[in-house]
């Protein structure tokens, strides 16, 4: 199997990138917001999953291993191919699909264009055991101070998006366990300003 390819990005395009990578060109399926983060011109690392059929190869990456092996155990559910596997990858980030089938979500994985409700409860009754044994547990709650932090953060004064708010918080904390709100704040604007 290729296990990842990396090279230089030559094209983009709506759920797809063309990888140079020494001389060939690659074409893979990649997620909508790996797209984003790509740019023409630029090196990029993709972790890989090759799907052969009678009549296809099929090339798909992916930003992180976490998003393979997600895609990978989709695969195994009856009656899910490789559309509906990357469909559901590419709307969800591995932590929000983890979350969704451990909460038995059925109107987040049902949300996923193309995926209906059949196919979505079977989701949810394939993985709901097999995504506990290797997702890591869900974050506790935020404490009041972290609450005040993210509200901070994702305020119109700073704008800073939920999701990457929640990663420098997590950060700031584990740096500092006992930190004030202050600290807390200043920590976090530290590390989304990545220093």
């Amino acid at each position: 199997m290729i296990d990842f390819l990396q090279g230089k990005v030559i094209e983009l395009a709506e759920e797809g990138v063309v990888l140079s990578v020494n001389g060939i060109g690659f074409r893979l399926s990649v997620p909508n917001r790996t797209v984003a983060t790509l740019s023409v011109g630029e090196e990029a690392k993709l972790y890989t999953q090759l799907l052969l059929s009678e009549d296809e190869f099929s090339l798909y990456g992916f930003a992180t291993p976490e998003e393979r092996e997600m895609f990978a155990t989709l695969l195994s559910v009856p009656q899910v191919g490789p559309r509906l596997a990357f469909k559901l990858v590419a709307a969800l980030p591995p932590a929000e699909l983890v979350s969704a089938i451990r909460r038995g979500d059925l109107s987040a994985l049902d949300a996923v264009k193309g995926i209906g409700r059949r196919t979505a409860q079977r989701v949810l009754l394939e993985l709901s055991e097999r995504v506990q044994k290797w997702a890591p547990k869900e974050a506790p709650p935020p404490s009041e101070k972290e609450k005040i932090v993210l509200q901070a953060l994702t305020s119109k004064a700073l704008g800073f998006k939920m999701e990457e708010a929640r990663r420098a918080l997590e950060l700031a904390r584990k740096e500092c366990p006992d930190a004030s709100v202050e600290e807390l704040l200043r920590r976090a604007l530290s590390i989304l300003a990545g220093s």
